[in-house]
């Protein structure tokens, strides 16, 4: 599991990889993707994937703007404060070869003006 962290604003969050928020890590990123959660439903409101299925290295990916090399499988949708959104990314890690898959990510809301990590879900709250 490699990390993935939200910062930025409503309108443009960015997400980054690694451990500490403040010194991004290098990833090797095949796909992002971004669900609206609730009790309902899980609804995909913006997703990558990397063309051709190799794994391009990043330290961040801007809501809504495909990196290079990376195409747009869903469109981005506005997001809203207050509404849980999963952010998951996938990849590879290691040199060239000991290339192990990874995946990693979280839960997040936007509140008082900044992204925060969302409590546990509980279906029915």
């Amino acid at each position: 599991m490699i990390p993935v962290r939200i910062s930025g604003s409503l309108e443009q969050p960015m997400a980054s990889f690694g451990v500490d928020p403040a010194k991004p890590e290098k990833a090797c990123l095949g796909g992002l993707a971004v669900l609206e959660l609730s009790d309902a439903m899980m609804r995909p409101v913006w997703s990558i994937e990397a063309r051709g299925r190799e794994c391009r290295d990043l330290r961040q990916v801007v809501y809504g703007e495909a990196p290079e090399g990376f195409e747009t499988t869903v469109a981005p949708a506005a997001l809203k404060p207050g509404v849980r959104y999963a952010v998951v990314g996938y990849g590879l890690t290691g040199g060239p070869l000991s290339r192990v898959p990874w995946r990693g990510g979280d839960d997040f809301v936007f509140e008082k003006g900044q992204w925060r990590p969302a409590p546990p879900f509980v279906p029915g709250r």
